[in-house]
């Protein structure tokens, strides 16, 4: 038992260390997607102020739903990698203690990982509407620069049900929502790995809260001082 234990704790160890790189290269990842540079010309699209109405709201909307997205994505990788350090001193300490405080926190963790996907997956058509609403109002307005980010970006021309449509190239609503879904799609696909990872992380660390013996720190007794004493007769 001692030995199952022993290769739990360091399959344990391993799998939490993975975790730790992932959470850390998305946290990574998540700041350098904040950078200007990055996708510069698309976030000048969405996050200008200027734009008339209708498609002012639309692209109030759009910043909404980013910021809340984002930040909650790269909240939850903050919290993992927090969670991942607590694992790896709970794999090296053998306190059963801290084993069990990081084993509720990854199950809890992991619920709130699960309910965020579905939250998002039930969302999608929402997200196909605001899409779709935003690429019309760009050709409704004539945001003529607006028009052309999205158009050489996403390889697209013209709305589906509008007066500005192009042959042999795909619309540009479709195109848009279809680029956002590919994104979620692939977002999901890379989750699955990530969550098995951490079912193997939950049924090692259980195993090892279970079945590994419980280390009993003693105390060093320091030796007793005995005196003698000695009874002289008369």
């Amino acid at each position: 038992m001692a030995e199952i234990a022993f290769i739990s704790r360091i399959l344990m160890f391993c799998s939490v260390l993975v975790m730790l790189l992932c959470s850390v290269g998305l946290v990574v990842w998540g700041a350098f997607m904040t950078d200007s540079s990055y996708d510069r010309k698309l976030k000048d699209v969405v996050f200008n102020y200027n734009s008339s109405q209708p498609l002012a709201d639309d692209k109030f909307n759009m910043r909404s739903w980013i910021y809340s997205s984002y930040w909650s994505i790269w909240g939850l990788c903050v919290i993992a990698a927090i969670i991942a350090i607590i694992g790896l001193i709970a794999a090296i300490m053998r306190n059963k203690a801290v084993i069990a405080t990081f084993l509720v926190l990854l199950i809890v963790f992991v619920l709130i990982e699960i309910s965020g996907s579905i939250t998002i997956w039930s969302k999608r058509g929402s997200i196909r509407r605001l899409l779709y609403r935003f690429a019309n109002d760009i050709y409704a307005t004539s945001s003529l620069f607006d028009i052309s980010v999205i158009q050489n970006i996403y390889q697209c021309c013209g709305v589906r049900n509008g007066g500005w449509t192009c042959p042999n190239t795909p619309p540009c609503d479709t195109a848009v929502f279809n680029s956002v879904d590919n994104a979620m799609m692939i977002a999901g696909i890379i989750m699955i790995p990530l969550l098995l990872l951490q079912f193997f992380i939950i049924g090692f660390s259980a195993l090892v809260l279970r079945i590994e013996p419980r280390v009993v720190k003693e105390r060093k007794r320091e030796p007793e001082k005995t005196n003698t004493e000695e009874t002289w007769s008369s």
